[in-house]
């Protein structure tokens, strides 16, 4: 990070913020860029998946070979296996579920629709 000494006068708008006197240390620090060393959307190996998702390799690799319309989407990089999260994040949410599974499907085996999964 660069740093840029900022001169010190009476009109200096950081002599004097918000009625407060600003620290001289941070008085002197001005950042020229700023970094983000996180992506957003990461591909994942399957580990560090496993990890995000609260879920064993074993079952996302389950989950891999599901038939095309229901498995989980990927790419697979010479012997590499990587996912991507936002898609992860789109294709889990048909297992969101609200209440009691087992309730849910007594409801609807009796005629009435929930409306939930």
């Amino acid at each position: 990070m660069s740093r840029r000494l900022v001169p010190h006068t009476s009109t200096d708008p950081l002599t004097n913020v918000g009625g407060e006197q600003v620290d001289e240390a941070v008085r002197f620090l001005v950042s020229e860029r700023v970094v983000i060393t996180t992506q957003l959307d990461p591909f994942l190996p399957l580990r560090a998946l496993a990890t995000y998702a609260g879920l064993s390799v074993r079952t996302l690799r389950q989950y891999l070979d599901l038939p095309p319309d229901q498995a989980l989407p990927c790419y697979r990089v010479g012997g590499k296996i990587l996912v991507r999260r936002s898609q992860f994040d789109a294709w889990m949410t048909q297992y969101q579920s609200r209440g009691r599974p087992a309730l849910a499907r007594a409801l609807r085996d009796f005629g009435l629709d929930t409306g939930g999964a």
